[in-house]
């Protein structure tokens, strides 16, 4: 006698609207067909047609067409950010990357998993916040929930699991904090009178 299964599928697994499954094809023939296709220097395009998928983007960004963002309307970024190759955004809850934020290659921002303690692995979302003027080094890792304080540093190939504090250095598998990034002093003075954290901190 065949025992069944403890795994049951059921709306709660994605927890993904069939309206928002429509947008989702409807993006990936774009992304197929005129985003990843267009030349490197045409990111004017590439940010238009994040847009028109609601995207929020600020002025003068760059994103690589060989960057994937899977839902654009979940995204919010600011001003002379960028995001290059082979980064992979699953946002199926909101990230917001601030101004003067530079992602890069093979990045993983993952907002979200399944509870597997649940029959029906329950999908699990939480935003994610990268602050202003902060750094994303080569093949790291952010998980759900994450808030990357502004001017902080991620070392390549790091796993970040908590929140980063800002104007902080940390890198590895789990992500520690190793040093500040600035002195107290400079970090004072490029912190009010350069940027403003994107959560409205002072």
């Amino acid at each position: 006698m065949e025992k069944d299964l403890w795994y049951q599928r059921d709306d709660k697994t994605q927890n993904i609207t069939k309206y928002t499954k429509i947008k989702l094809q409807m993006w990936r023939c774009v992304d197929t067909l005129f985003f990843k296709p267009s030349l490197n220097i045409f990111s004017f395009w590439r940010i238009f047609l994040l847009k028109l998928f609601g995207a929020k983007i600020g002025k003068g960004c760059y994103i690589s067409p060989l960057a994937r963002i899977y839902m654009p309307w979940n995204l919010t970024m600011g001003s002379f950010s960028s995001i290059d190759d082979y980064v992979f955004i699953k946002d199926i809850e909101k990230v917001t990357i601030g101004d003067y934020v530079s992602i890069s290659n093979f990045v993983h921002i993952i907002t979200g998993g399944h509870d597997v303690r649940q029959r029906n692995f329950a999908s699990l979302q939480i935003p994610i916040i990268i602050e202003n003027g902060a750094f994303i080094g080569a093949d790291s890792y952010i998980s759900k929930g994450v808030i990357i304080g502004q001017m902080a540093v991620i070392g390549e190939k790091s796993f970040v699991l908590k929140n980063v504090p800002e104007n902080t250095i940390a890198f590895g598998n789990p992500c520690q904090i190793k040093n500040e990034r600035l002195s107290e002093t400079e970090y004072k003075k490029y912190r009010y009178n350069y940027i403003k954290s994107s959560n409205g901190r002072n």
